[in-house]
């Protein structure tokens, strides 16, 4: 069964409050499991008792109403700087400790916290965005600093800000929710799932605690068990493995996610016994809806997109995934990866892929299309893919589409035809250590450095008494501008000097 976004949520008590609903839960099921994950686990009780320790620091901190930024790693301790924030009368955003620091820098100039509140894994790293603000350490072990007002817990007001996003791009205003929309929503999400104290919910992305995280608040509200799942700890690829172990009831996920869940299960992955699963972020198609019926047999499939239920938004680079995208970044050698019509092909039949790699295991684009060719139809995998250093990004750490390099556009299907493009490509092979080339093939894209490429113009100019502009040949270092440029008239031999050479990097 399908539920749709437009089904009307439960009222909400006028007077009503997250932190005053979760202060009921805990009465009511105070010894049961409220959330676990890669760092322990903690009952509604001790999940109640850690928050109020933090929230008492906190009020000591700052006074009530103010924003605090919350730069913690994967982990049930997030869970409990949530609910902290909230009880201290304050508002939360996040700061993702996978940013840059002058991403780290722009959100919080944007949104102008008065502390920042860190694991003890990122209070070093939390220095430099801060910006000259306080930043507590919540593992700290020492004594807490006295309370400005140590006896009274502050107003709980439902319109009292409760969370802040950063803006959506330059010049925007950061998105705030008070606890009357947190509250709302949560409720809105547990009703549409059914949620009761049985149930045991995964947060699977960092998107899951962002804004006013309707699956966080809408398990913990009800009574039910949150999981919290570490993404790199735990890749995509052993996700559903995870699902399985911790017995997960509902699935809250993009349908980009579900679909990497979807090609798992037909290889043959054990799937839990869900009962419902959510989708949220894009709109599902009717392949998705088809693979959770064939799949998760019996599970209601429940949509949120368009709706403020939703807690399954694009993370930092998740902007409308397709199945290639979500395998490559299941790949252990991909960090990131996007995936886009190429506006140089037919529209709706042709994809390119960018890519980062993590660290000094490369990604190789022929493996990763050998991969991607063995799990998807052929109209589901790029044609191309590029390897970036970085994915361009805007000051709100989402990806900024229009600022990737734009895909070579080609007359045919690239390969070399001429006598010149042929020996070329053997020139290209030979210092890229490839078997093949096509005239759309990236330098840098296939393994290629400042030393190769220098390699490779000297090759050039050795065969053909062509000096190949370096400036040029970087604007778009493929195999098609080598021959266009390598095609120029002849140059007197001399080696290409240090300043020619340091342009590459």
């Amino acid at each position: 069964m399908t539920r749709n976004p437009t089904d009307p949520g439960p009222p909400v008590p006028s007077e009503e409050t997250p932190v005053r609903r979760f202060r009921a839960v805990v009465a009511r099921s105070g010894d049961r499991l409220a959330v676990h994950g890669p760092t322990g686990s903690w009952t509604y009780r001790e999940l109640d008792a850690v928050s109020d320790a933090l929230a008492t620091r906190l009020r000591a901190a700052a006074a009530p109403g103010a924003r605090i930024a919350l730069m913690y790693g994967p982990g049930i301790e997030l869970v409990a700087a949530v609910l902290a924030v909230l009880k201290a009368g304050s508002a939360y955003l996040l700061l993702d400790p996978q940013q840059s620091p002058a991403q780290l820098s722009a959100t919080v100039a944007a949104t102008g916290p008065a502390l920042v509140l860190a694991d003890a894994a990122h209070a070093g790293a939390a220095e430099r965005p801060a910006d000259g603000r306080p930043v507590l350490a919540a593992d700290d072990d020492g004594p807490a600093p006295p309370s400005r007002e140590p006896s009274r817990e502050p107003a709980d007001s439902p319109d009292a800000l409760a969370c802040l996003r950063p803006p959506g791009g330059a010049g925007g205003a950061p998105q705030g929710r008070t606890n009357r929309d947190v509250l709302a929503q949560a409720l809105r999400f547990a009703d549409r799932l059914g949620l009761t104290p049985e149930d045991r919910v995964p947060l699977l992305t960092r998107a899951a605690f962002d804004g006013p995280a309707p699956e966080l608040f809408g398990a913990l509200l009800s009574g039910a068990s949150l999981h919290v799942v570490n993404p790199r700890a735990a890749p995509q690829a052993t996700m559903l493995g995870e699902l399985v172990r911790h017995r997960a009831t509902v699935l809250p996920c993009t349908p980009a996610l579900l679909r990497l869940f979807l090609v798992q299960s037909a290889a043959g992955a054990p799937v839990p016994e869900l009962r419902a699963v959510v989708l949220g972020g894009e709109e599902p198609t009717e392949r998705d809806m088809a693979g959770v019926a064939q799949h998760f047999a019996g599970a209601d499939l429940v949509n949120t997109f368009g709706s403020e239920a939703s807690g399954t938004e694009s993370g930092p680079d998740e902007g409308a995934p397709a199945e290639a995208e979500v395998l490559l970044r299941a790949h252990p050698t991909v960090r990131h990866a996007a995936v886009l019509a190429d506006p140089d092909g037919p529209p709706g039949h042709r994809l390119i892929g960018y890519l980062t790699s993590p660290g000094p295991q490369a990604a190789a684009p022929e493996e990763l299309l050998r991969y991607l060719h063995s799990l998807l139809p052929e109209y589901a995998v790029p044609t191309r893919l590029v390897v970036l250093p970085r994915l361009p990004l805007d000051p709100a750490g989402r990806l900024d589409r229009a600022r990737l390099p734009a895909p070579v556009q080609a007359e045919h299907d690239g390969t070399p035809r001429t006598a010149r493009e042929r020996r070329l490509a053997a020139l290209w092979c030979e210092v890229l250590d490839c078997r093949t080339a096509t005239l759309r093939d990236h330098f840098f894209a296939g393994g290629g450095d400042s030393v190769r490429v220098m390699k490779l113009l000297e090759r050039v100019r050795t065969e053909y008494g062509v000096a190949v502009p370096l400036p040029a040949f970087l604007t778009d270092p493929t195999l098609a501008t080598l021959a266009r440029l390598a095609a120029g008239p002849a140059a007197p031999q001399r080696p290409y000097t240090t300043e020619e050479a340091g342009s590459c990097a």
